[in-house]
């Protein structure tokens, strides 16, 4: 492909000869000229007649609007949330910004700042194109079969339909490593369904005892009451400690159909963010790292997943009827704080205190002691 100057070049030294040669070698320069550099012949013929352009434009290249001080301001608050994917960063970018900068994390000019809360979701995403993808073993699931209990336990069929703070899915993560033999630690998981509030808890075995006193635990923590929870048939669910004592506080108690994780879908995705992403598959069976886990899930984890976490609510399914596909429609991602902060039946002395907390944390801060717990339970695998 000839340059532009090569083709001003060329340009020049035709001319002279064009005028000079009969009309048959005229076609044959004309020709040549249009080969050599890819113009058309009535274009070239607008050249060679009219007059030489004084100089030929050169196309400058635009600069780039979001400049590289936006993109590494953007990548500090993108890794402040732990690298969460664009379509639940993007919404929660001006609040964060605001955050950071509150925590005097991160100082920008009014510049940047006015660019990053006008980025669209495909800007972000192309600047997040490189991820990372952790490589984990997998192992079988260690749901055991509840008891003849089950019989008195009603089976939820349907779609959640609630919309009130307090009724949660429940599941047990085990880690046990490639052996599910002897005994190790397991990760209790909730999670509420209106507004995704999601709570930890590490237990010795899953005995039923043990379940239920983490379970009472993580209660007290909630900035809400609970109306209701829904396990799979797990014995560490479905026994008479759990039965007895939700009968007790008037608590709605379903379980989910035997063999189907979709009717526990919301745990189940859970526990691939909340706890694989963060632990692995490493297998824990010393005291010593369920002391580390219950302090890590009580503390800073649970604060950082409900405030700086955003995650997306479905909306509906849309189906097309001609090719019977459907395709999903999202809620903005919020993080759970915020869900609680909109509805009606949270009162405002507990979204007074929601706020409170939330003023005092530094996600940057919390993110330094998640990994600092983590770096320590690295150690006794050792």
């Amino acid at each position: 492909m000839m340059t532009k100057m090569s083709k001003r070049e060329y340009l020049i030294v035709l001319k002279k000869k064009y005028h000079q040669v009969k009309k048959k070698q005229k076609g044959q320069l004309l020709d040549d000229f249009c080969d050599f550099t890819g113009m058309h012949r009535k274009a070239a013929l607008r050249l060679i007649n009219g007059k030489l352009p004084a100089k030929w434009k050169h196309r400058k290249k635009r600069d780039r609007y979001y400049n590289q001080e936006v993109i590494d301001t953007l990548l500090i608050l993108w890794r402040s949330v732990d690298e969460i994917c664009a379509e639940r960063f993007q919404p929660f970018i001006p609040k964060l910004l605001a955050k950071l900068i509150a925590c005097g994390e991160i100082v920008v000019t009014p510049e940047v700042r006015t660019k990053l809360l006008k980025i669209s979701l495909g800007t972000v995403k192309k600047v997040l194109q490189k991820t990372k993808h952790r490589s984990l073993i997998k192992i079988g699931g260690t749901t055991r079969p509840g008891s003849i209990l089950k019989s008195q336990i009603a089976i939820r069929y349907e779609p959640w339909s609630e919309v009130d703070p307090g009724f949660l899915e429940m599941d047990t993560v085990a880690h046990c490593g490639e052996t599910v033999a002897g005994e190790f630690v397991y990760s209790l998981n909730l999670v509420d369904i209106s507004s995704g509030w999601n709570e930890q808890a590490a237990i010795w075995g899953k005995g039923e005892k043990a379940t239920l006193e983490q379970f009472k635990k993580i209660e007290k923590r909630l900035p809400f009451k609970i109306l209701g929870i829904d396990p799979d048939n797990g014995s560490e669910f479905i026994n008479w400690h759990m039965h007895r004592y939700c009968k007790k506080q008037r608590y709605t108690f379903s379980r989910s159909r035997p063999y189907h994780k979709n009717d526990n879908a919301h745990i189940e995705q859970k526990n691939w963010t909340a706890i694989r992403q963060l632990i692995g598959y490493s297998r824990l069976e010393k005291k010593e790292q369920l002391e580390i886990l219950q302090n890590l899930y009580a503390n800073e984890w649970r604060l950082y997943l409900n405030f700086f976490q955003p995650t997306m609510k479905l909306k509906e399914r849309i189906k097309n009827l001609k090719t019977g596909k459907s395709r999903k429609k999202y809620f903005e991602a919020k993080t759970p704080y915020e869900r609680l902060l909109e509805h009606e039946k949270i009162s405002k002395e507990q979204k007074d205190m929601l706020r409170c907390i939330y003023n005092q944390l530094n996600p940057i801060t919390l993110r330094q002691k998640i990994q600092r717990k983590i770096g320590l339970l690295k150690k006794t695998l050792k």
